[in-house]
């Protein structure tokens, strides 16, 4: 898919807000949740990342569904659903929308999360 340049712009800011904000949860629940300077950062990262969101075109939407953008458009009540959303939406949002900028010069220096492992089901004891 072709990306038009606005859109590259647009792209650009909210994958750079994803990094702060994927950077947050990389470090202890706890430790974030407890400093108030650190929630101000995970919030205004994740409302950088609803801002850019709200100016991309709906059929870019539509073609990264796995992107939860209903979810990301609403505004966490508690600091405890924001460390929630951004758990769930930083990573995938970067995941998602990378291979989009990566002939942009800045993509070279952006994290690039892995995706979660498949959990492997439990084995079933059998008793006899």
């Amino acid at each position: 898919m072709a990306v038009a340049p606005r859109d590259k712009k647009t792209l650009l800011t909210l994958v750079e807000q994803a990094q702060l904000v994927y950077l947050l949860t990389r470090y202890p629940k706890k430790r974030v949740l407890d400093d108030p300077q650190d929630v101000k950062r995970l919030e205004g990262g994740l409302d950088g990342m609803r801002q850019a969101a709200k100016a991309l075109p709906a059929s870019m939407k539509t073609e990264h569904a796995m992107i939860p953008w209903d979810e990301l458009a609403e505004k966490p009540d508690t600091p405890d659903l924001a460390w929630r959303r951004a758990k769930r939406i930083a990573p995938t949002a970067i995941r998602e929308l990378m291979p989009l900028l990566e002939d942009e010069p800045e993509a070279a220096f952006f994290l690039k999360p892995e995706a979660p492992k498949p959990r492997k089901k439990a084995a079933k004891s059998r008793r006899k």
